[in-house]
C-alpha cells in the first residue's frame, strides 16, 4: 500500500480510496494482516479512513518496512488503533489519532483543539484561528452527536508550520447522512442528495434550529481560508472548494460520515462569515 503525500487533495483522496480497496480485498480473501508502505509521509485525510476501516474489518495494519521517521510518526499518533488518552501528547509535535465518545463531555475535544493551536507559533494567526477552529469542530461533533447514532467518533489533525497548512479529519461509522434524513421533510433517495441537504443546512432534526451549521463551516473554510472540504457518506464523496463542487462515486462505500478539511492558515475574522 502506498500513500503519496502531496498537498493535492484529489491525489490524497485517490490514494486513500486505493488503500481502502486493498483493505477490502484483504478481508474478502481472509487475510489478517496488511502491510502499509508510505513512500514519503502521510496526512490525516489519507490516514484516518484507513485506520477506521482497518479497525472495523478487524485487520492488523503493519508498517515495518517504512523508513524510521515514518514508523516513528505512525507510532506516535497511535496508528491504527488510536487512543482516548491525550496525556502523553502534550510534549509531542504530533497530534494523536483519537477516539471519542459522543456521550462524553467535551473536555477531551477541547484539549485536542488546544494541541492543534499549540503547534501554531505565530500569535496573530493562532488567535485568529482559535474561534474558527472551535466553531468547525463544534459543528462537526454536534452533527455526530445529534444524527450519527454511534458510540464512537474519531479525529486526527496535523499542522505543518513551514507551509502554514492544516488538515483536520473527523469521522464516524454511524448511520450516515441518507438514513439521518429518513422520515423527515428532507427525506431523499440518494447519498448525493443527502450530502447536498447537509451542505445546504437542511436539518434532519424536527425541532431544532441549526443556525449557521454546516453552511457556516463551508463559508469559513472555502471563502475565508480558500481551503478544501471533503465529505464521504455511503457511496458518495463531495470535494468542495472556492471554485469547485464535485461529486464522486466511491469504490468502497463509507458507513457513516467522514469530513476532511485542508487549508492554509491566514488572519481572518471567522465570525464575519457567519453573518
Amino acid at each position: 500500500m502506498e500513500i503519496r503525500h502531496r498537498f493535492d487533495t484529489l491525489l490524497i483522496l485517490a490514494d486513500m480510496q486505493h488503500n481502502l480497496s486493498i483493505l477490502q480485498r484483504a478481508k474478502a480473501t481472509g487475510k489478517k494482516t496488511v502491510e502499509l508502505k508510505i513512500e514519503k509521509w502521510a496526512t490525516p485525510l489519507g490516514l484516518l479512513p484507513i485506520a477506521i476501516h482497518a479497525n472495523r474489518l478487524h485487520l492488523n495494519v503493519t508498517y515495518g518496512r517504512n523508513k524510521t521517521g515514518i514508523r516513528s510518526y505512525l507510532e506516535r499518533i497511535r496508528f491504527p488503533e488510536g487512543t482516548p488518552n491525550l496525556n502523553w501528547a502534550r510534549s509531542s509535535s504530533y497530534l494523536p489519532l483519537t477516539r471519542l465518545s459522543p456521550e462524553s463531555d467535551d473536555e477531551t475535544l477541547t484539549r485536542y483543539e488546544e494541541l492543534i493551536l499549540k503547534g501554531i507559533k505565530e500569535k496573530e494567526i493562532r488567535d485568529s484561528f482559535r474561534n474558527a477552529l472551535k466553531y468547525l469542530t463544534s459543528e462537526l461533533v454536534t452533527n455526530i452527536k445529534e444524527h450519527a447514532h454511534t458510540d464512537r467518533y474519531w479525529i486526527l489533525a496535523q499542522y505543518w508550520p513551514k507551509t502554514e497548512t492544516c488538515q483536520i479529519a473527523i469521522a464516524d461509522t454511524g448511520i450516515g447522512y441518507l438514513e439521518s434524513y429518513r422520515n423527515t421533510e428532507y427525506e431523499v433517495s440518494t447519498h448525493k442528495e443527502a450530502i447536498t441537504n447537509a451542505i445546504n443546512g437542511n436539518s434532519s432534526k424536527h425541532d431544532v434550529e441549526r443556525g449557521a451549521g454546516i453552511p457556516g463551516m463551508v463559508k469559513i473554510l472555502c471563502e475565508g481560508y480558500g481551503g478544501d472540504i471533503v465529505i464521504m457518506s455511503g457511496d458518495t464523496l463531495l470535494y468542495l472548494n472556492r471554485e469547485n463542487s464535485d461529486f464522486y462515486t466511491l469504490d468502497v462505500p463509507w458507513s457513516g460520515a467522514f469530513v476532511g478539511l485542508q487549508f492554509k492558515l491566514s488572519v481572518i475574522n471567522a465570525l464575519a462569515y457567519l453573518v
